[in-house]
């Protein structure tokens, strides 16, 4: 009798012990967010994340963009891009990457119909957006009407893995590479830790890595194009997963006699877009978010509205009298899930 007291004695202590096991692990905290800043493809990064590895993730992820950014930037006389500008309409051989790049690119120009376009290079060089440090300037007609020769996607040829480039064309990615770069930091950071979550911010443009702690939404606030600083915002949106990108122009913009003059253009005009002073586009990727934010200004507002869903995103924009606009599917990412 002792014996098997003494044996359920075991038993029970040994369920005990289990279940307190269990309940360790269940409600162990996960590592704290760790955040890390810094200066990348003309932007400010920031990377928010929660894993065992965060040190590895962080490290390789402004790794990562470093990289892009040297490989990308077509006014740095060492970038890759920067040699094909320059190779005066002959074949240059690319990689998968750039062509990859260069295929999405083609993709959506033709998608819509021009409304993105990526050889806008001598253009954003004449009015001074290539750089921080150039000078901004309202060109006259003269040189924009003979730098619009040198601009459209149809001047750009591809053969197997070369590129040529017809009519003097620059290529510019600054409208798909920073949404790409931020796809590239999501799925480096899943590599490294499937179980990792945080996001990717590079101004303003964001990708989920995961859901915050108990699977909650991360609040992503959308900027108020006309506010006095970035924390003022006119919407928010609630997100677990994919990406939201915003194209404003606030970005980089220079007045003139009291007129905004920014660096989203018109490739048919040669002139910055009307209509549009910020889109916000929610998507599966940050390249794709990138691209449609960048195309609604020159698609319109109600052709947005309608196409844009089609093209595999929502979009909030808003009116250069400060109207908001929104697609249908929108509503979805303005309410907790």
């Amino acid at each position: 009798m002792n014996q098997r007291k003494k044996s359920w004695y075991f038993t029970y202590g040994l369920i005990a012990i289990l279940i307190v096991i269990v309940f360790v692990v269940s409600f162990r905290r996960p590592p704290d967010y760790v955040v890390k800043d810094e200066i990348s493809l003309g932007t400010h990064v920031r990377v928010v994340v929660s894993s065992k590895y965060s040190g590895k993730i962080l490290d390789s992820i402004f790794r990562e963009f470093r990289r892009i950014d040297s490989k990308f930037n077509p006014y740095n006389p060492n970038s890759k891009i920067y040699r094909i500008n320059h190779s005066n309409g002959n074949w240059v051989e690319v990689d998968d990457e750039i062509l990859f790049i260069l295929k999405k690119s083609l993709y959506y120009a033709d998608l819509t119909g021009g409304a993105f376009d990526f050889t806008l290079g001598r253009l954003i060089k004449l009015w001074g957006f290539d750089s921080e440090n150039s000078e901004k300037r309202i060109p006259s007609s003269d040189e924009i009407n003979e730098t619009l020769k040198h601009i459209g996607y149809d001047k750009v040829e591809i053969d197997g893995n070369k590129v040529r480039l017809h009519d003097g064309v620059w290529l510019d990615f600054g409208a798909i590479v920073k949404g790409y770069a931020i796809d590239r930091a999501v799925q480096i950071a899943k590599k490294i830790d499937p179980k990792a979550t945080g996001f990717v911010d590079a101004g303003g443009d964001i990708g989920i890595i995961g859901p915050k702690f108990g699977g909650a939404d991360w609040i992503v606030g959308i900027r108020n194009p006309r506010g006095e600083s970035q924390q003022d915002t006119i919407g928010v949106i609630y997100l677990k997963e994919g990406a939201v990108a915003t194209s404003g122009d606030y970005e980089r913009f220079f007045i003139s006699n009291g007129k905004r003059y920014y660096h989203i253009f018109n490739p048919k005009t040669g002139y910055p877009a009307k209509g549009v002073i910020s889109a916000t586009v929610v998507a599966n990727s940050c390249l794709d978010a990138d691209a449609l934010a960048t195309a609604i200004f020159n698609l319109g507002i109600e052709y947005s509205l309608t196409y844009i869903p089609r093209y595999g995103g929502q979009a909030f924009i808003v009116d250069e009298n400060q109207k908001i606009h929104k697609t249908k599917g929108f509503l979805y990412f303005e309410q907790v899930h």
